[in-house]
């Protein structure tokens, strides 16, 4: 649940910022400093563990160089949440976008323990419900570091490396569900260490990074994690997505159409964490985290948003997905539909940032979420 408040890639990683909530707070330091505004976003979450949460997300945005007119703000953000299952989490995020953004940076860091559903790996032929019977409960320790930097190449192109460092360990008391865990292929109680580099290219021409209403979006990014550089798993990733803006004519440049795309494919010694996972990191709405997990994931969404006065928008999107072992058994897979509706309030006018609040209905499941910035 912890998402990347300004990040560059998705891949179905621990989410960092941008991350479930409802606005209670906002405030600025422009009195004391024009160019820093701060906001706190705290408030109730639901839909990661189908229990009732709360978390805190408060967010510094600034700019490096006030005289640097081209290079998007940076920022540096935190993350606490709880929920009543006794899962917490921490995180830290720190954006850096400098020298008339010809160079971009990233470090995330977080911590937490978290209480999920466990419904098995491959289920991708029916669509699942929420019966006791097709699941089990399961706590995962999970740490990460993660540091990440891009060059621009040319134009809207750039090119970097990143560096991802994490290790989880899946634990459950139950005998039986220790073997179902066996079973999938997880190792119950033992901690794993993965070591990953990950060659990346981006195009970004979009006019703003937290409200975009023209240009494109762009990532495609190779994960190599090998025990030579001390993970203990030999896989690989491969990663893309894609996503549009475009104003439409009339409505005084009011109306925006956004679309989106992404895929995942991987293959080796996979951990279970790093499977493509429906609804983590694939913008994927409704859905319980871990009902559908496999090697293969595509997804694709629309939304339709519109700016009714400058501190006002709302928007309606509707999107579908698969998971499969490989992509030539996608169509034995079952059609994962969602849509939902969203609303977005301007919480820092000066940098057009925007918390986003956002109900979304998937097959037998729904959920509500609420983040900062568009919702991809």
């Amino acid at each position: 649940m912890i998402v990347l408040l300004l990040s560059v890639t998705v891949r179905g990683q621990i989410p960092i910022i941008s991350g479930d909530s409802l606005v209670l707070v906002e405030n600025s330091l422009k009195k004391l400093n024009k160019n820093i505004n701060f906001t706190i976003v705290p408030g109730p979450v639901y839909g990661a563990t189908e229990k009732l949460g709360f978390v805190i997300l408060p967010m510094i945005v600034y700019n490096l160089n006030t005289d640097d007119k081209l290079s998007p703000p940076s920022s540096t953000a935190m993350m606490i949440y709880f929920d009543f299952h006794g899962s917490w989490q921490l995180a830290a995020k720190q954006s850096f976008y400098w020298n008339q953004n010809k160079w971009r940076a990233f470090l995330t860091a977080g911590m937490g323990k978290m209480s999920l559903r466990f419904y098995g790996i491959g289920r991708d032929t029916v669509v699942i419900d929420n019966e006791p019977s097709k699941y089990f409960w399961t706590k995962n320790i999970e740490k990460r570091m993660m540091f990440s930097c891009y060059r621009r190449i040319s134009s809207g192109l750039y090119g970097g490396l990143e560096y991802n460092f994490q290790s989880s360990n899946i634990q459950t008391s139950d005998s039986a569900d220790k073997i179902a865990l066996a079973e999938s292929g997880i190792e119950v109680g033992e901690t794993i260490a993965e070591s990953i580099l990950i060659p990346t290219f981006v195009w970004d021409n979009r006019d703003h990074i937290f409200w975009s209403t023209k240009g494109y979006f762009a990532n495609l990014n190779f994960q190599i994690s090998d025990k030579s550089i001390f993970s203990s798993k030999n896989y690989g990733i491969i990663t893309g997505q894609v996503s549009g803006y475009h104003t439409l004519p009339g409505y005084d440049n009011r109306l925006t159409l956004a679309w989106y795309f992404f895929f995942q494919k991987g293959w080796g010694e996979l951990p279970y964490q790093r499977h493509a996972t429906y609804g983590k990191g694939d913008h994927a709405m409704g859905y319980n985290r871990g009902k559908y997990v496999d090697t293969t994931e595509f997804c694709v969404q629309t939304e339709l948003r519109y700016d009714l006065w400058k501190f006002f928008a709302v928007g309606g999107y509707f999107g579908t997905g698969k998971t499969a072992p490989a992509f030539s058994d996608a169509s034995k897979s079952v059609w994962l539909h969602f849509g939902g509706l969203r609303t977005y309030l301007n919480i820092i006018p000066s940098r057009n940032i925007r918390l986003r609040l956002d109900f979304a209905f998937a097959r037998k499941d729904y959920a509500f979420y609420v983040g900062i910035r568009q919702g991809f």
